[in-house]
């Protein structure tokens, strides 16, 4: 234990050293900067919204012309089968007719049927006429049958063809069909990501006002010009921009002395050592630095939220980056994620209390998943703001 504590005065000491605790002063021009960059998001993101739109127009005509398209293909392919049947029934009538003619090849055979056809001409003149006839029907005959196969042959073709056509056209239109729904999945997002940054600004303006109302000037440190008041908000934000859930404020890991599922008063946060962590909320800082109540380096900070007080903890970080009277804001780096106290690998321990000046004790706690939107346990996330189904505070069953 001593030696833990030495650790911790170790760290507190080499802190400034590796990073100047506040590296900077916000004044009212930067607050007016930031709420520009949420403008020029929000804007950007219509604009995706708009193309998306276009986009998914654009797509669900050209599905609307694939099935003009297969339905033309269909009606082709039906003709062509009306064509197909009208040459093979003309082939018959052809193979009607020739059979008078095809008596010709019957001479080989030694057959009289054409002879008698022949021979019974009334002059030598009409006999000659006979045999030229019947050589000249013949052939006549039989190109025409070879020309009305080949011609079946090239609308049997077409049909295939045709049929192949529609494959693809099947195959073009599931495509269009998916990418038209992941259009219009990525239209909820960015509708969702737009109503995120509408709200923000809202939240921007408040703020803005807010130091305004206090007599800030434009290039005022904030942090001096409305020192000790506490800004209003409107609502928490996860404090990691992403991190692994390792326990919720019920925790469903078991005790080590009674074997069963123990009271957590916060939730755990898995992430790289150094990753920043951020304010849940705009608030007033009032307690900055190395504590030997088993969090190591925290900050304990005062919030007013929707007519409100609350208080967030967050504990175990190896750096500290605001001091106590600082006002923070959602955008804040308060510090880095650490395994100062009594840690046990990098993560952030965060408490949300309510009321001014809590969370100086495990009862006063309460239920961040109540107000802050974590994933289930066990489970990582990404984003301060992306909405995740499936938390649940309590996996013991109390």
């Amino acid at each position: 234990m001593k030696l833990k504590k030495l650790k911790g005065l170790v760290i507190l000491f080499l802190i400034p050293l590796i990073l100047p605790i506040n590296v900077s002063a916000k004044t009212l021009r930067d607050l007016q900067a930031e709420y520009d960059e949420l403008e020029r998001a929000y804007a950007e993101k219509q604009t995706q919204i708009d193309n998306n739109q276009n986009e998914q127009h654009n797509t669900s005509a050209r599905i609307d012309e694939i099935y003009g398209e297969m339905a033309q293909a269909e009606q082709d392919i039906a003709a062509l089968n009306t064509k197909i049947q009208e040459l093979n029934a003309e082939i018959d009538e052809k193979d009607e007719q020739i059979k008078e003619v095809m008596k010709f090849y019957q001479v080989s055979n030694g057959e009289s049927a054409l002879l008698e056809y022949l021979f019974s001409a009334k002059s030598i003149t009409d006999f000659i006429y006979r045999s030229t006839v019947t050589e000249q029907l013949s052939k006549y005959n039989s190109q025409l049958i070879d020309e009305m196969h080949d011609l079946i042959e090239q609308s049997k073709k077409a049909i295939q063809d045709l049929h192949e056509k529609e494959k693809e056209l099947q195959s073009l239109q599931d495509e269009l069909k998916g990418k038209l729904s992941l259009l219009q999945l990525e239209e909820a997002s960015l509708q969702d990501e737009g109503e995120t940054i509408e709200k923000n600004i809202e939240i921007s303006k408040s703020i803005i006002q807010f130091y305004i109302d206090k007599g800030c000037d434009i290039d005022d440190d904030i942090s001096v010009c409305a020192r000790g008041l506490i800004p209003a908000g409107s609502g928490f934000n996860r404090p990691l921009e992403s991190g692994y859930m390792v326990s919720t404020w019920y925790s469903d890991y078991l005790d080590g002395e009674g074997g069963a599922c123990r009271w957590h008063a916060g939730v755990d946060i898995g992430a790289a050592e150094w990753t920043p962590i951020y304010a849940a909320a705009e608030g007033l800082v009032s307690y900055a630095g190395y504590a030997y109540d088993g969090y190591g380096n925290k900050v304990v900070i005062n919030h007013y939220i929707n007519g409100q007080d609350y208080t967030t903890l967050y504990g175990h970080m190896i750096a500290v980056n605001v001091s106590e009277g600082d006002l923070v804001t959602p955008n804040t780096v308060i510090g880095y994620v650490g395994n100062t106290g009594n840690s046990y690998g990098n993560h952030l321990h965060f408490n949300l209390c309510i009321g001014t000046n809590s969370c100086l004790s495990v009862w006063q706690t309460t239920d961040p998943g109540a107000y802050i939107n974590f994933p289930p346990n066990h489970t990582s996330y990404y984003g301060r703001q992306t909405y995740y189904e499936g938390y649940y505070s309590n996996p013991c069953g109390w």
